[in-house]
């Protein structure tokens, strides 16, 4: 099954140059993910309710190709595209008004036991042979992101509005303690083609956590770390 949404860039979602910030794509993609579990009845709610798990993600890369404007018209659409004993990949696809792709993610996940916190077999979910996956529109390759030796930049507390219902920091909201590490000018001026995103670990209400960047002509990379060892990688190519 493929979800299919239409939507309009809001005023919650732009930047200062009243386009869909890059914070407003990852949050559309997320939700596009969750519509599409839900398709299959493998939404957080029931995977924690009847399972006693819960949905994590590992990766997720997009690319960038085009750009949406507060108030204009757009497609989305999220399937699954691969699928392993232990790994769930989700294709997602946003469409301008006039059909051309702006932006495509792959977001790869896997499934944690809520009372031993180790990952679950995604048959364990009622995921049969017979699941449905549908061929990827977009050759997507996920790389290693070397977060070696980046300089220390900022540091933050993960408070209680960082959280979710899996009772840890949300997946978009490691990218607000990223993004933050920019200027306002900076990111209107900031050039995109790809971002990565590598989850590594959990972190948690009260969690100190530090912010590491290295910038390049070529890419920008970004670690969040606890206790000097890294929860979230990012790299941006430009």
């Amino acid at each position: 099954m493929i979800y299919q949404h239409e939507n309009t860039v809001g005023t919650s979602v732009v930047d200062a140059n009243a386009e869909m910030s890059y914070m407003g794509i990852f949050e559309a993609v997320e939700d596009a993910i969750a519509e599409c579990l839900g398709m299959h009845k493998l939404d957080a709610l029931t995977v924690r309710r009847v399972y006693n798990a819960f949905w994590v993600f590992t990766k997720n890369k997009i690319v960038v190709s085009g750009k949406l404007k507060w108030g204009d018209r757009y497609l989305v659409q999220s399937f699954v595209s691969s699928l392993s004993a232990v790994k769930m990949t989700v294709d997602t696809v946003i469409k301008n008004n006039d059909g051309q792709t702006v932006v495509y993610s792959r977001c790869e996940m896997c499934v944690l036991d809520v009372a031993e916190g180790r990952i679950r077999r995604i048959s364990t979910l009622g995921v049969g042979k017979d699941f449905v996956v549908h061929e990827p529109l977009m050759n997507v390759e996920f790389d290693k992101i070397d977060d070696q030796d980046l300089p220390q930049v900022d540091s933050v507390t993960v408070r209680s509005t960082n959280i979710d219902y899996s009772r840890h920091c949300n997946n978009v909201e490691y990218l607000r303690f990223l993004f933050n590490t920019y200027t306002v000018e900076e990111l209107k001026s900031l050039s995109v083609s790809e971002i990565e995103v590598c989850y590594v670990a959990q972190s948690f209400e009260g969690d100190a956590l530090t912010v590491h960047k290295s910038v390049s002509p070529q890419k920008d990379v970004i670690a969040v770390k606890k206790n000097g060892s890294a929860v979230i990688k990012f790299c941006i190519s430009h």
